[in-house]
């Protein structure tokens, strides 16, 4: 269930990836590097810089613990709770350490076009 139609770029380093019980998907674990909406009010997730938060991916095997990636994610809401949803995965970087800068996001047109 979608609580509001929301959706925000998240760029971040994967943690740890767990396999979920039902053999659907994973649990993500993740340092969040930047946070924001696509559209003004839309960024429900409003996790800070260096933060850490757990979402969900449908494709585990798209993603790898050490690299860090930009997403388009989403927090969908039900009986049990809030749920952070990895929807896109826009790219991946494996820096050898974490840069004192994040590489800038890629506008939102040029990820329609894929």
């Amino acid at each position: 269930m979608r609580l509001k139609p929301n959706l925000s770029r998240l760029q971040a380093r994967v943690l740890g990836l767990r396999r979920c019980e039902d053999g659907f998907g994973a649990e993500v674990d993740l340092e969040v590097l930047r946070c924001g909406p696509l559209e003004p009010g839309e960024d429900f997730i409003g996790a800070q810089a260096g933060s850490q938060i757990q979402a969900f991916t449908a494709v585990p095997e798209s993603i790898e613990q050490g690299v860090v990636y930009a997403f388009e994610a989403t927090v969908l809401g039900g009986p049990q709770g809030e749920r952070i949803v990895l929807q896109k995965t826009l790219l991946g970087d494996a820096p050898a350490q974490a840069p004192a800068s994040p590489p800038a996001l890629p506008p939102r047109a040029a990820s329609r076009q894929r």
